[in-house]
């Protein structure tokens, strides 16, 4: 059975989603790439064109910012001792 999380306020969980969120887009840039360079020089014929592109970023991000992985960085840092200022790359490590 999975312990209750303990409460964080907004603010903490908003900043942790960003920063996971930050991280997400760095590990999938090649991605972006890939899909930016595919609507480059395209309007209307980019929703199909590049549907394939669009999937695989959208499927890296997603699996970069699932709730089970927001968990994760919410347990690393209230075991970290909750800082204030946080060491980012520590928390987001293996992720």
């Amino acid at each position: 059975m999975k312990q209750p999380e303990q409460q964080l306020s907004r603010k903490v969980e908003e900043a942790l989603l960003y920063k996971l969120k930050q991280h997400a887009m760095k590990s999938c840039a090649h991605y972006a790439k890939a899909y930016a360079e595919c609507c480059s020089g395209r309007v209307m014929s980019m929703v199909w064109a590049c549907r394939g592109e669009l999937a695989d970023l959208n499927g890296c991000l997603h699996k970069h910012t699932k709730d089970e992985v927001l968990s994760e960085v919410k347990r690393r840092w209230m075991e970290a001792g909750q800082p204030e200022v946080p060491d980012w790359e520590g928390l987001l490590r293996g992720l």
